[in-house]
């Protein structure tokens, strides 16, 4: 949908996810209706029932934690949480730092674009197995409950939401709410299909070149340290291959080829990390898949909770490797090391 709101999304200056935020916050405000649809909402993906919540936006908790929208119960209660996202990662507080703010039997959403949903969820569940185990996980539906605390955490779509509103005000023939929601149907729309964002200030700075040429660095790095263990790792007659979305690292030993690589296009549309790992049979020195490899793999990747993406090609996957934050470049070159000797590991034995 065409909104002036939508034409002019490149030139708001700071957070386009504040600008929904708020909007989406004024329409419930405006309109029991649509309160009562977030309600529905809820209701139908945790089975709990809300009173008529009273809506906040941007409210700072005692750790800092800032989520874009906050609903309040009758008795001040805090039982919704709702981070909007557009492209921008998860910070460091989302999603734990926000479930330790809630209490039992409350929600968090995470609202993103429908591009995204796949991506985000395997994050937020990625990071909530890192301080939960009692979890029911519906990946179909894109939810997970803390069973100990029923605390839900359910991933939506800003077109389901959105359109569910428009749906209930257009029954109420409330044309000035109607044209407000249309303003921000038509901003998500615009962000949500458009792939070049606006570049702002903080995208221009010397930081984000001299990240990615660290990214570069770090795959060299990571295979020269795994050539350093003598566990039989070889580059022999494999060359260095820069490409259009990133750089690749191809290594073997005597059952696998390998190739570490840096990929931007993963990075963009799969999962929050530029490190992709892929790996092959060796066959008569040929580098071919086989569908015990193929399920290894896929097993490796369900235990470990790493995002496979398989190639364009369907003939061969690319597994996520994330790197550990807040480290040096010695400690992440390291752990990445560990993971990827690991991993051989469980493929070759699971492979003979």
């Amino acid at each position: 949908m065409k909104s002036l709101l939508g034409q002019f999304y490149n030139r708001i200056k700071g957070s386009q996810e504040d600008i929904a935020s708020e909007g989406l916050v004024y329409i419930l405000k405006q309109s029991l209706e649509s309160r009562k649809v977030i309600n529905q909402i809820i209701k139908f993906n945790t089975n709990f029932t809300f009173s008529d919540l009273t809506y906040h936006t941007q409210n700072v908790g005692k750790n800092l934690e800032r989520p874009d929208i906050s609903g309040i119960d009758e008795t001040g209660k805090e039982v919704l949480l709702i981070e909007a996202k557009f492209w921008a990662s998860l910070t460091h507080n989302q999603p734990n730092g926000y479930l330790k703010r809630l209490e039992d039997n409350t929600v968090l959403v995470f609202l993103v674009p429908t591009l995204r949903t796949r991506t985000v969820f395997e994050e937020v569940k990625s990071r909530i197995l890192e301080e939960h185990q009692d979890l029911e996980i519906n990946s179909d539906n894109l939810s997970i409950v803390i069973k100990s605390s029923q605390k839900h955490i359910i991933i939506k779509s800003w077109n389901e939401v959105l359109s569910s509103l428009k749906s209930k005000i257009e029954q109420t023939n409330n044309i000035s709410l109607l044209s407000d929601l249309n303003q921000i149907i038509g901003l998500c729309e615009t962000i949500d299909q458009n792939s070049f964002q606006p570049i702002t200030d903080e995208d221009l700075s010397p930081k984000i070149p001299k990240n990615i040429n660290s990214y570069y660095e770090i795959v060299d790095k990571v295979v020269d340290e795994l050539k350093n263990r003598e566990i039989g790792i070889s580059t022999k007659g494999l060359v260095k291959t820069p490409q259009r979305y990133g750089y690749h690292r191809y290594f073997s030993t005597k059952e696998l080829g390998l190739n570490f690589a840096l990929k931007l296009d993963l990075w963009e549309k799969c999962a929050d990390t530029p490190f992709w790992l892929s790996i092959n049979t060796v066959e008569k020195k040929e580098w071919t898949t086989t569908e015990k490899l193929t399920k290894s793999i896929e097993s490796l990747c369900a235990k470990h909770n790493f995002i496979l993406v398989p190639y364009s090609n369907n003939k061969g996957f690319f597994i996520s490797v994330k790197p550990t934050l807040f480290e040096t470049e010695d400690v992440v070159i390291r752990n990445i090391a560990d993971r990827i000797e690991s991993i051989i590991e469980e493929i070759t034995n699971a492979n003979t």
